[in-house]
């Protein structure tokens, strides 16, 4: 059997990463780069796995499908769920309504599973399952029960994250990440071998993993480079990407050779710095915000007991535990983390602080539970931002920290705008070391009991965690790759991510859906079977049942893409 089309996932990948590894370790990548056309592919702001994933697997804004983030926020309560609001369909099902057959396997933010007449479709890591996918992440069910017979429990990811900070974690985790690829491309090729597929599309969030743990004890030059890195944990790197170039090669075989190929990232990746920055606390110094009891805010028993536990309970334990108590706790919890410190009453802007989305969202009166804010003062506040924030400097290099805020609606439109937060923070790059740049740490104010704006990480705190600084971080610049009969060999491009969905239906000889906001990237085509295109129909948008929705609120937890 065989694909007329073929996508390749790969989370966090990156151009300049392979580049640097170089033909003889990825030979394949580099091949291919030589046959088709190829971009550093622009992300979505912010350059997030689940709004990018959704842009690419729908073709539309994130002001239009909806996901931003993991979680969502009203006022100060905070509610998980992934990629459960997602308003438009994604592209396979609106081919299914054509007859084609379609395959999308492991994509983040596609919980629930779409209903494919004639195809399947197995939902990524936002699903209802923690540690192991029950029936209800995969269609049709009677799939779940054909692939853990053959392939055993369908894990999301045996790797824990949170205990990263033990002897031996870093140089163990090359190997295991390696035997996950090996392990996924035997699913994926056993799924490609069943029929053949107009759109096969198969999802690898190894890379990103590595970039994570991983990229600091590779990259000499990163500012949280270990001097006493040991050979495993400096190869762990490449061994991924050696691993999924690959899985690439043997897909590519086995999907035919007349395959449309098409290999995409949601994101880039790179080094992190060793500073951290707190966001409210600069809120804060700036005279935005203020905290309950004074400028000093020691991390509370909750706090500590909750780090404790995401680092000694099994990850199993971890589901089984947020499952217990609902959909309440998880939400509760998170809000009080983000939130419980501030004093709103005297507050005009303020934080989530999340490390792969710095943002701030305005105190409105009407609008926020104490909101303080009229809306006629909003310009007026967001130039003395502006003023403020470019003026923070890093105390080490004296260099502006802030780059640029954005007003939301400069970027996203749709009728889902109003869903993200009201300005995004682009921070600059930290230049201080021989790094190309390097990106601050965002970290939680109520974690520095000194109430510092800005510090640099401890040398135990180099390597990162999970629910910590991250030793790797997202780039906008991810990676794309086309080839096939209908692609031009013409190399280097300049590409977005949605850009790469229209191109790939108009390969299929389909026009993209309305609404859509990429751009067919004509000076990539060649010949195009079925041209003028044909219309691509609508399709509905499945829905999840609140129970579900209480289960993808644990798993998000548990997996600890928020603390």
């Amino acid at each position: 059997m065989s694909a007329r089309h073929l996508v390749i996932g790969l989370d966090g990948a990156d151009v300049d990463v392979i580049e640097r590894m170089g033909r003889d370790a990825l030979p394949t990548l580099f091949a291919l780069r030589e046959k088709g056309a190829w971009a550093r592919l622009r992300s979505v702001v912010p350059c997030a796995t689940l709004p990018n994933w959704t842009t690419f697997l729908t073709g539309v804004d994130p002001g239009t499908h909806g996901v931003f983030d993991f979680t969502t926020r009203v006022g100060t309560r905070i509610a998980f769920t992934g990629g459960t609001v997602r308003a438009v369909p994604t592209i396979a099902a609106r081919l299914d309504r054509l007859g084609l057959s379609c395959a999308i396997v492991g994509f983040p933010a596609t919980f629930p599973p779409e209903p494919l007449a004639h195809g399947v479709f197995v939902s990524g890591w936002d699903s209802p399952v923690d540690f192991e996918a029950d029936e209800g992440y995969v269609h049709p069910p009677s799939l779940h029960r054909e692939l853990t017979a053959r392939f055993g429990p369908l894990r999301f990811d045996e790797v824990d994250e949170f205990v990263a900070d033990r002897p031996g974690w870093h140089g163990a985790l090359g190997q295991k990440l390696e035997a996950r690829v090996d392990a996924r491309t035997e699913l994926a090729s056993h799924l490609l071998a069943d029929r053949d597929w107009d759109l096969f599309a198969f999802y690898f969030g190894e890379s990103d993993t590595a970039s994570h743990h991983l990229y600091a004890l590779w990259d000499e030059s990163s500012p949280r480079h270990p001097s006493d890195a040991t050979d495993d944990e400096r190869d762990g790197y490449p061994r991924v990407y050696r691993a999924l170039d690959r899985a690439v090669a043997r897909l590519v075989e086995e999907a035919g050779p007349e395959v449309e190929l098409t290999i995409v990232s949601d994101h880039g990746s790179g080094p992190s710095s060793d500073k951290v920055l707190y966001l409210n606390r600069a809120l804060e110094s700036l005279g935005f915000l203020a905290f309950r009891g004074g400028a000093r805010h020691a991390p509370t028993l909750r706090d500590r007991l909750r780090a404790e536990a995401m680092q000694r309970v099994p990850p199993r334990m971890k589901h089984a535990l947020f499952h217990a108590f609902g959909r309440a706790l998880p939400g509760l919890l998170e809000s009080r983390t983000r939130f419980a410190a501030i004093d709103f009453a005297r507050t005009r802007v303020f934080s989530d602080e999340l490390n792969y989305f710095p943002a701030l969202h305005f105190n409105l009166r009407g609008r926020e539970p104490e909101g303080v804010l009229d809306r006629e003062d909003v310009p007026r506040v967001l130039a003395a931002l502006e003023d403020a924030l470019f003026a923070l400097r890093d105390p080490w290099t004296n260099e502006p920290v802030v780059q640029a805020l954005h007003a939301r609606a400069s970027l996203y439109e749709g009728p889902h705008v109003d869903r993200a937060p009201d300005v995004i923070v682009e921070l600059a790059l930290d230049r201080e070391t021989r790094a190309a740049g390097a990106t601050y740490n965002v970290m939680p104010s109520n974690d520095d009991p000194e109430a510092r704006v800005m510090r640099r990480l401890e040398p135990a705190e180099l390597r990162g965690r999970k629910g910590r600084s991250l030793a790797g971080s997202h780039r906008d610049r991810g990676l794309y790759l086309a080839v096939g009969p209908s692609v031009r060999a013409i190399g280097e491009i300049d590409a977005r991510i949605a850009d790469a969905t229209s191109t790939l239906l108009a390969r299929m000889g389909l026009a993209a859906p309305a609404h859509a906001s990429g751009r067919v990237l004509d000076e990539v085509l060649g010949r195009v079977e079925g041209s003028p295109f044909v219309a691509l129909p609508d399709a509905p948008v499945t829905r999840t049942a609140s129970n579900d929705l209480a289960r993808t609120e644990a798993r998000l937890r548990a997996l600890g893409y928020v603390d």
